[in-house]
């Protein structure tokens, strides 16, 4: 499968809570994530693009109007919000449902077993 780098069309397709975000937020944010996932196989790599940077995005709070995850109880008056202990100790890829399916991506690329060997001074 050849390589098609993803655009801002095609992520807000995977990911329906981005489209509402500018289509130049999305380039760039993909155009970074691609030089991370330069050297991923081509059968992976835009899936990969597009996670890395809808979670990079969605950690710095562009996604707007979206209910964090873990939200147990919410108030408006002056604002008041409970949050699950198990959402709420997430960090790095586990802090967005993007960061967790990037992170799975990863695993698939690097993953497996690895092997570290000493090969012997003497002749067999």
């Amino acid at each position: 499968m050849a390589y098609s780098a993803p655009t801002a069309a095609t992520l807000k397709a995977r990911y329906p809570a981005f489209t509402a975000v500018a289509d130049a937020t999305i380039d760039y944010w993909l155009a970074e994530a691609a030089e991370d996932c330069a050297g991923w196989p081509d059968s992976l790599r835009a899936r990969g693009e597009m996670a890395l940077a809808a979670h990079r995005m969605a950690e710095l709070g562009i996604v707007a109007g979206t209910v964090p995850a873990g939200v147990t109880s919410f108030k408006s008056g002056t604002f008041s919000a409970t949050v699950s202990d198990g959402v709420a100790s997430r960090t790095g890829y586990d802090a967005t449902l993007y960061g967790r399916e990037f992170r799975q991506l990863a695993r698939s690329v690097f993953g497996g077993p690895r092997l570290a060997w000493q090969p012997s001074a003497e002749p067999c």
